[in-house]
């Protein structure tokens, strides 16, 4: 026995180097007090600290005075949603210069399922992306420019294959190591996350290539209520399965200039989103309404929920792309939604007052 254990302490010790000291990817591992407990050689060169000094500083050592509110307000959100993906942040090196972030922030959990620290990934931003990323316009622009969305199915089309082959690889070896007889706890654990990590990866390459494939929007006469009664029987049986309640409120509007099978897409994500929104609320319902704004001159679909609501970090990283609370979320669907909307002309406004759900508001000017 003792044998055993001094071999799965062994493999415990090597494992931790394979996949977190001697990882590419730079990652932190905070308390629940926010204080450094752990971190990779990657995080140490990005930011700049010596071997071990980084270890027992507080989150105020790496973050600037006037964000620290903010980054306590995002682990908190991770504690609440178990991950936040790709939060745009500035922390600073042991120079106290500034690192553009992509931040992950994963809630690590005890046995008893309480949240006992965070693990963050932290992805670099070089200074023109990161401008890029803080003008909506640029994105449009440079769309524009590239002959809009079907340039992006060209791009994909050149490298998925040879993303494709290596995930799949990468996901069949880990299966086979996970469920092979007589490994150890700690090798199952790490092909799991192996496992699980691939399988986000091919969903994102998915959901790239299923949207790319398709084109530009080709728009005609349609009413967003046909729209919505159609999405409605796709998500019909999940709602009901969760126990949702609708509120249809479809009034009168002049058809627009739309293309069904995309705009189909957008209202069943939204009606998904929501209903993800509302598992363990009691009394769940959602409210879908339609119908002309005199005053904007555009109809308008509104999906509203009573759920929790999103916190402020959320509403700001909204569109942003791979920007996601969900476990399994790829952080393309509201991104790829706006494209979607903005071929129609039209936008995407989202509200939510603080404990009174959330409301997604699809806006068209092009009336027929």
């Amino acid at each position: 026995m003792k044998e055993l254990n001094a071999k799965l302490d062994s493999l415990q010790h090597s494992l931790c180097n394979t996949i977190f000291i001697n990882a590419q990817e730079p990652m932190l591992v905070l308390g629940t007090d926010l204080t450094v407990l752990l971190v990779n050689k990657a995080a140490l060169k990005l930011l700049g600290w010596a071997d071990a000094s980084l270890g027992g500083k507080p989150a105020s050592e790496l973050v600037l005075e006037k964000d620290i509110k903010e980054f306590s307000d995002l682990t908190a959100l991770a504690a609440k949603n178990g991950v936040v993906r790709n939060y745009r942040f500035y922390m600073l090196t042991a120079s106290k210069s500034i690192a553009r972030l992509f931040l992950t922030v994963q809630a690590l959990k005890d046995e008893a399922g309480a949240v006992n620290g965070f693990c963050l990934y932290l992805s670099p931003v070089s200074p023109d992306e990161w401008s890029a990323l803080k003008d909506p316009h640029v994105f449009r622009n440079a769309a524009r420019k590239l002959g809009r969305l079907t340039s992006i199915g060209q791009l994909t089309s050149m490298f998925a294959h040879d993303i494709k082959n290596p995930l799949h690889v990468i996901l069949s070896t880990s299966e086979l190591l996970r469920v092979q007889e007589g490994q150890p706890e700690q090798v199952k654990t790490g092909a799991e996350l192996i496992e699980r990590n691939a399988r986000r990866a091919s969903k994102i390459v998915k959901t790239l290539l299923d949207f790319s494939r398709s084109g530009m929007c080709r728009l005609e006469p349609y009413s967003i209520n046909d729209a919505a009664e159609y999405s409605l029987e796709l998500i019909d049986s999940a709602l009901k399965a969760a126990k949702v309640r609708v509120d249809k409120q479809l009034g009168e509007a002049p058809k627009v200039f739309l293309d069904p099978h995309y705009l189909h897409s957008v209202i069943y994500n939204l009606l998904n989103n929501a209903a993800q929104a509302l598992a363990g609320v009691k009394d769940a319902s959602i409210k879908i309404s339609s119908g002309w704004l005199p005053e904007e001159k555009e109809v308008h679909l509104t999906i509203t929920d009573n759920g929790p609501g999103m916190e402020p970090a959320m509403l700001e990283n909204l569109f942003q792309p791979f920007f996601t609370t969900k476990e399994n979320g790829t952080g393309l669907g509201l991104y790829l939604a706006r494209q979607i909307i903005d071929e129609h002309g039209g936008r995407i406004l989202v509200s939510s007052p603080a404990g009174e759900g959330a409301s997604v508001s699809l806006r068209f000017r092009k009336t027929v």
